[in-house]
């Protein structure tokens, strides 16, 4: 969208569909980010700054619970590097 300045890109759990969605720091760091992965419909939670779904604030802390590794990438005169 117009607006997102953040993105994920990840391969979906349930049916390994790589996901690229894009959305706004302000809903990753205080609302609530749900994607739809576009394989099979199911629902990933980015984000959860509200507790909705349990005490993970966001998806590095809840890849860092289950003991998985996150990469962060940055943007710079149209090329991505790596952080």
């Amino acid at each position: 969208t117009k607006d997102a300045d953040m993105a994920a890109l990840f391969t979906c759990g349930v049916c390994d569909t790589r996901v690229m969605k894009m959305f706004t720091r302000h809903s990753y760091e205080k609302g609530v980010v749900i994607v739809e992965c576009p394989g099979c419909k199911n629902n990933h939670v980015l984000a959860d700054n509200l507790g909705w779904f349990g005490e993970e604030k966001n998806i590095e802390e809840i890849l860092k619970a289950k003991g998985e590794e996150v990469l962060h990438a940055k943007m710079r005169d149209g090329d991505i590097y790596l952080a």
